[in-house]
């Protein structure tokens, strides 16, 4: 289905599209006015992978590919949800009606999908770099500082939501790790390794056939490809030691003050296991964020890393950095100029 519905031909008009997709049962909208959702009053909820399927099924927002890259995230998410809104219209023309809160669900969620999309194809360009010393991107431009050298390959990874970033380690590492939560039992604490929203991974070198797929850019945003985003983290469990963790980010349209401490809890959780349990470099911790608004987002994220402070050495800040992404193209680009700073 197209970004934009054209008026002409007829049989890719919206009325046309939408009403024999919802009539197949693969609509991008589900009516629960028979009680559905038990406890809400909501007569109609958004499928959060069909909205993107139908607006986004010929390209990846932000990369090669994109008729026009330089739209913002919420460009994106906007004609999608205009999408749904006249998709409803046109099959229940009396009926349907959807909240600002209803599109809120999914919005985050959206959101994440799309920076790790962006972020995927960004780090396929720079794969194929490292292998090829030629940079094949209209879209991305080369790191000034960039050297192509093959062991130094990287996946972005999308980390579902409840994934065990433990999972990752190989039998040594993750033993290690174990040891270190074992001891905290037997003492009755816990000091649980966090799952961030996205990771940074140098590729191990050989590279397990696991990672394969990232060395491809993803076409589009249909339900396949958002099934290997949220999946691909599976087929590379059991291959990483510490020193293959580069960077997490944590994703956000927005943030409360009630929620700020939540990504600084988890740097200094990461930075502390990876640093000093697996002994690997130190990671770095990026927060993206659509919006400061609302919240001393900024100030509140120039706090000290408490692993930094421990070593007695330069003290250096729990989130490295507070990033507004408001763009696909040019929160990839942000990540892939920072790629050449990695010293291993």
């Amino acid at each position: 289905m197209p970004f934009n519905f054209p008026l002409e031909p007829l049989d890719l008009a919206q009325s046309t599209v939408c009403a024999s997709c919802h009539a197949a049962g693969t609509g991008c909208l589900v009516d629960t006015r028979g009680g559905g959702i038990r406890g809400r009053k909501t007569e109609f909820q958004i499928t959060q992978r069909r909205v993107m399927d139908c607006a986004l099924d010929t390209f990846v927002p932000g990369t090669d590919g994109d008729p026009d890259p330089d739209r913002t995230f919420r460009v994106y998410r906007e004609q999608a949800y205009r999408n749904v809104d006249e998709a409803g219209k046109i099959i229940w023309p009396d009926a349907f009606r959807l909240t600002e809160a209803q599109k809120a669900k999914v919005d985050g969620d959206i959101y994440e999908m799309m920076e790790a999309a962006a972020l995927w194809n960004a780090a396929a360009v720079w794969n194929s770099f490292m292998d090829t010393g030629s940079w094949n991107s209209e879209v991305f431009r080369k790191p000034q500082a960039a050297i192509p050298t093959p062991a130094r390959k990287v996946a972005i990874v999308k980390m579902a939501r409840g994934a065990d970033t433990t999972k990752l380690l190989n039998q040594n590492a993750r033993n290690e790790y174990q040891a270190f939560e074992n001891a905290l039992h037997l003492g009755g604490m816990e000091l649980k390794l966090s799952t961030p929203d996205i990771l940074g991974l140098r590729i191990p070198d050989p590279m397990p056939e696991g990672f394969r797929p990232f060395l491809s850019p993803i076409e589009n945003l249909n339900q396949r490809s958002q099934e290997i985003l949220e999946t691909a983290w599976r087929s590379i469990q059991g291959t990483l030691e510490g020193r293959h963790f580069l960077f997490a980010i944590a994703v956000k349209t927005s943030t409360r003050s009630d929620r700020l401490y939540q990504a600084l809890f988890e740097a200094n959780v990461l930075k502390y296991i990876l640093g000093y349990v697996l002994r690997g470099p130190a990671i770095r911790f990026y927060a993206h964020l659509e919006t400061f608004a609302n919240a001393d987002v900024v100030s509140r994220y120039q706090a000290a890393s408490m692993t930094s402070l421990l070593t007695g050495g330069t003290p250096n800040k729990a989130i490295d950095e507070t990033y507004m992404a408001v763009s696909p193209r040019k929160t990839a680009q942000s990540i892939l100029d920072k790629l050449p700073n990695f010293p291993l």
